[in-house]
């Protein structure tokens, strides 16, 4: 099978290492993949040994045939979330070459979406798609797009299981979690030379965490710093060891008993990282409690798990799959004191520390093992090509280009199921329930542009308005500074001086008026 990633950023983003190990064990099985991306082909050398080719969108679009060594097309398309730039890439790919399509689940894009352009539901629908579309990067779901590019997938694949409510109910959905290479991810005793490396001190205990930070994470990121502080406060040395991309730019902030505990690495290698991670005594995923956490699944969770030492998660996302004291420790809030509680209970207890540990590695066994993952994901491309018609697709995808309204194509495709009279396996209750969630989300927004419209209508006759008075207020203005100037030439001397001989002109001129009067009369 000729399997075609379409990744949202380049090799570096945060969707890429998964997508990387997926390739690797879906070419062990016999198959070819490609993984496609905007820009930055050349930092796939963050990875070592790809087993796929990377290759730019535009490089696709040009050669669909030159992609694969078969000289075939791709089988099918694995769009890694709904996002903008993917969605324009996959309407010009399949403008060109209909092509069974699985959309890949990550995150709750609508939430982020609104976060980054600082809107709610209620002032969202007051915007056109054109508004939202120059405000949004387009490694970013489009509020009004990215559910309708989800409906023309043949099959989607989620990251957890509570993303399912993002899935419209006439689409095949299979859960496929993070795989996590657990040969490199695996238990092992401290490298005590990391620990003089890193700065430990050999009374610490160390909590290790690698991740990014960006808007969404750093308040849970800075939770996490000000619990070290916290936990040093209450007379445990504790160290937190952070790696990734970008630096902590709060560390100032931070009271001093945080921020000298805390050791910034950088970015490592992958290679490394497992040994880093085997410092730990204790892993945190730090997190609130709110709709960004609960529809997302840290890539770190298996990674940590894999290691055998003890997790302390948040009461999110996949929390459900624990037992709480017994394969994890979980987070009831997230704070600072609750986490800095958390990890002082499991310092205080090595035996029960070490209980926890060997349980979550199977848990990550059971769940994340990337081999059983791709296996998963393979049988989800075998289902969207089953259920791929060819006819209806090249009567959906038409014409289409990268600005073709995609709910249109919807409408499109929706339509040609009904005429094929298609067995979706659905409900009629399910149609129905999802046709009224898209009529009231309608009258929401035409609600919304109705609302706008009528103040634009009064700000504009306020603005004509504002105009007039502005123009009058001047002119009073000029009149009241003639008749300053009128009053100041009346009182002046040369008026008072010739004022008898104006007055006898003036006399003269009536007299003149009255005999001109008199001679009319005498005429008539």
């Amino acid at each position: 099978m000729n399997i075609l990633f379409v990744l949202y950023g380049d090799f570096t983003s945060n969707s890429a290492d998964p997508l990387v190990l997926y390739a690797r064990e879906l070419h062990r099985s016999g198959n070819n993949c490609a993984v496609a991306v905007p820009f930055g082909r050349e930092s796939v050398s963050h990875h070592e040994n790809p087993s796929f080719r990377p290759i730019l969108y535009a490089d696709v679009l040009a050669g669909l045939d030159s992609i694969f060594p078969d000289g075939r097309p791709a089988d099918v398309i694995h769009a890694c979330t709904p996002r903008e730039v993917v969605r324009r890439f996959v309407t010009a790919y399949m403008a060109k070459q209909p092509t069974p399509l699985v959309v890949y689940l990550e995150d709750n894009e609508l939430w982020v979406s609104m976060r980054v352009l600082g809107f709610d539901e209620t002032n969202l629908v007051r915007h056109t798609e054109a508004e939202i579309s120059d405000l949004l990067p387009d490694a970013l779901a489009h509020p009004f797009y990215y559910d309708s590019f989800i409906g023309l997938a043949d099959a989607v694949a989620i990251i957890q299981d509570k993303l399912r409510i993002k899935v419209p109910p006439w689409m095949h959905c299979e859960t496929v979690m993070i795989g996590v290479d657990l040969e490199l991810f695996t238990p092992r005793a401290p490298d005590l030379s990391l620990r003089t490396k890193y700065g430990v001190a050999e009374h610490e205990k160390v909590i290790v965490y690698h991740g990014g930070v960006n808007g969404f994470t750093r308040p849970a990121i800075e939770n996490l710093c000000r619990a070290v502080g916290l936990i040093n406060q209450h007379g445990c040395p504790c160290r937190l060891l952070r790696t990734g991309r970008f630096p902590l730019d709060f560390l100032g902030q931070l009271p001093r008993e945080a921020s000298s505990a805390i050791n910034d690495l950088g970015l490592l290698p992958k290679r490394e990282l497992p040994d880093v991670l085997a410092l730990a005594d204790v892993f945190v995923q730090p997190g609130q409690i709110d709709a960004f956490e609960d529809l997302r699944l840290p890539g770190k969770i298996p990674e940590f798990l894999a290691m055998a030492r003890p997790v302390i998660l948040p009461n999110v996302n996949i929390a459900n799959l624990f037992q709480d004291g017994l394969d994890a420790v979980i987070l009831r809030t997230g704070e600072p004191d609750e986490i800095a509680a958390k990890c002082i209970e499991i310092f205080s207890d090595p035996e029960r520390a070490n209980r926890i540990g060997r349980a979550g590695r199977l848990i990550a066994e059971k769940y994340f093992d990337v081999r059983s993952q791709a296996r998963r994901l393979e049988e989800v491309y075998r289902t969207a090509c089953n259920l791929f018609s060819a006819t209806i697709a090249s009567q959906t995808w038409s014409g289409a280009g990268p600005n073709t309204t995609v709910t249109q194509l919807l409408a499109r495709k929706l339509r040609l199921l009904a005429s094929a009279n298609a067995n979706l396996g659905i409900s009629a209750g399910d149609m129905l329930r999802e046709h009224s969630r898209y009529i009231e989300f309608l009258q929401r927004r035409v609600a919304g542009l109705e609302s706008v419209i009528a103040e634009q209508g009064i700000a504009e006759k306020n603005a004509k308005l504002k105009s007039l008075t502005e123009q009058i207020t001047q002119r009073d203005r000029q009149i009241a500074d003639l008749n300053k100037a009128n009053e100041g030439f009346l009182n002046s001397q040369s008026w008072r001086i010739t004022l008898p001989f104006r007055l006898a002109k003036s006399f003269l001129g009536r007299a003149r008026q009255r005999m001109n009067s008199f001679r009319l009369l005498d005429r008539l």
